[in-house]
């Protein structure tokens, strides 16, 4: 095995290119932003390393001599690790955004893909930027996750909201938040919703974390809402939750605990959710929406009722999915989808929220095309209160 620094106790990064230059320059750049470098040049060597260590960064070519890259990202999520890939590759730039693509569905993260020759600077601002996205718990200990083990952590206050910002593309103003609740667990680390969420499905745990979720964010918003009164603040709504018939006014009772006004809460739903059980479905959103609150139709275009959902519901705003959005400056398919979704909505008068709004070109573009609202890392990671607080400025209430 090639090893081109020696890894330490920093956060290692593991360099996966069988051009020996190309691995010496990632490595010395990853050195000046703090990481323990080291490099393979073969899949067999990659696969052997992983097998004993768990870096923070892989950056990966796509061609490995007569084998590919792509090969590693099964190994990668077979031995459970979780490091943030960067795609460093030769091949142009729809078969680098297909392969992330790919990783993201194996469910590894993604920070981005290079081309080569290599520009530096880009390398150096994935790297810098990689730490941003939290780690998540270890999956060998998610796996063994119980419901008595949520139900003692909602006890003890350990299942948490983070804020992602929604703005205004031209104005950069900020216009509302997204509720992304986070379990934060002493034994196992953060652990995504991906991964408690269904466990609380199955086990009746649901309506109290989204009970919890939304007392959390409507009791912030209050406060946020005296540096802007216009803000408002989506919270994502189980398909479990359309079931129960007094969501509606168990939500009035909640705004008015909170002296919220229900036009500031948005409940977002994925079409899958809503098709399910239509019938129940269209009886509370549409109870909800003549109560006041906003009804957003969440991931929109990935399911297989889009334009039935919008039609048959009362949705008064779509969020188009990250990965067309991500897509919308190298491929074509997924800019076509952007800009018939754009048109779709001004249309019907519904609002629109871009996802994962990762670089100035993506924005730049949905401004074009006539987007209003985004989220994405662009303008801010999801971000506890105080990071909000001190965004939003004095005039936050603490």
């Amino acid at each position: 095995m090639v090893h081109e620094a020696v890894v330490g106790s920093a956060p290692t990064l593991l360099v996966v290119d069988d051009e020996v230059v190309q691995r010496l320059i990632v490595c010395r750049a990853a050195e000046k932003l703090g990481y323990a470098p080291d490099g393979v040049a073969t899949l067999e060597e990659a696969i052997d390393w992983l097998k004993t260590r768990n870096p923070a960064i892989v950056v990966l070519d796509l061609s490995l001599r007569d084998r590919d890259g792509i090969e590693l990202l099964r190994d990668i999520a077979t031995l459970g690790r979780d490091p943030i890939i960067i795609f460093l590759s030769g091949f142009d730039e729809r078969i680098r955004e297909t392969a992330a693509r790919l990783a993201v569905a194996l469910g590894l993260r993604v920070a981005g893909t290079l081309g080569k020759p290599l520009q530096l600077e880009l390398l150096l601002t994935m790297i810098g930027e990689a730490p941003r996205i939290v780690p998540r718990a270890a999956k060998g200990a998610i796996r063994s996750l119980t419901p008595l083990m949520l139900d003692e952590a909602l006890e003890r206050g350990e299942v948490q909201c983070l804020f992602q910002p929604k703005f205004n593309l031209v104005g950069r103003r900020i216009v509302g938040f997204e509720a992304l609740a986070r379990w934060h667990s002493p034994a196992m680390g953060i652990i995504g919703p991906e991964m408690f969420i269904p466990l609380a499905e199955r086990h009746g745990l649901i309506d109290r974390i989204t009970l919890h979720v939304l007392n959390q964010s409507l009791t912030q918003l209050r406060r946020w809402q005296a540096c802007d009164p216009r803000l408002d603040m989506s919270v994502n709504l189980s398909p479990v939750s359309l079931g129960d018939l007094s969501l509606p006014e168990r939500i009035d009772d909640i705004l008015r605990q909170h002296g919220v006004a229900p036009s500031s809460l948005v409940l977002e739903v994925t079409e899958g959710a809503v098709m399910a059980d239509y019938i129940s479905a269209a009886d509370i959103l549409t109870r909800l929406r003549i109560h006041g609150v906003g009804i957003s139709v969440d991931d929109f275009g990935t399911g297989h009722s889009s334009l039935l959902s919008l039609l048959r519901l009362p949705f008064g705003e779509l969020k188009i999915d990250q990965s067309f959005v991500r897509g919308l400056i190298n491929d074509p398919e997924a800019a076509k989808i952007v800009k018939a979704v754009l048109s779709l909505a001004a249309s019907m008068d519904l609002k629109v929220v871009a996802e994962g709004i990762e670089n100035e070109a993506i924005c730049h573009r949905l401004t074009e095309l006539g987007a209003g609202i985004g989220q994405g890392y662009l303008f801010a990671p999801p971000l506890g209160t105080a990071a909000v607080d001190a965004m939003l400025g004095a005039s936050v209430k603490v």
